[in-house]
């Protein structure tokens, strides 16, 4: 049973998948192995797991957030790997799907 503010919730919810896309855009583009690469990835994967437990979707965001995070535990034991990721060697990042696809 939703409670009286749950217009609210539903808002904040929304505005935290906006957040969690710019944290994904952005992550490819920080350098491999920084602590900032890491506190973001760390981030994008907590928020990511609270919304899909509230029922707040995200299912294709958590298959990319798993992905993002499978290649960067490779490139901690492969540095050669941190070429292939996107974003490097001066590689654009990979587009990223629209909302709600």
């Amino acid at each position: 049973m939703p409670g009286p503010m749950a217009g609210s919730g539903q808002q904040g919810v929304a505005a935290l998948k906006t957040g969690l896309e710019a944290l994904q855009k952005a992550l490819p583009q920080l350098p491999m192995g920084s602590a900032l690469h890491q506190s973001v990835l760390k981030a994008v994967a907590d928020i990511g797991k609270h919304l899909e437990k509230e029922g707040g979707g995200g299912g294709d965001q958590m298959g990319a957030i798993q992905q993002l995070m499978e290649l960067a535990r490779a490139a901690k034991t492969q540095p050669n790997m941190a070429g292939m990721m996107p974003g490097g060697a001066g590689a654009p990042p990979p587009p990223t799907p629209p909302m709600g696809a």
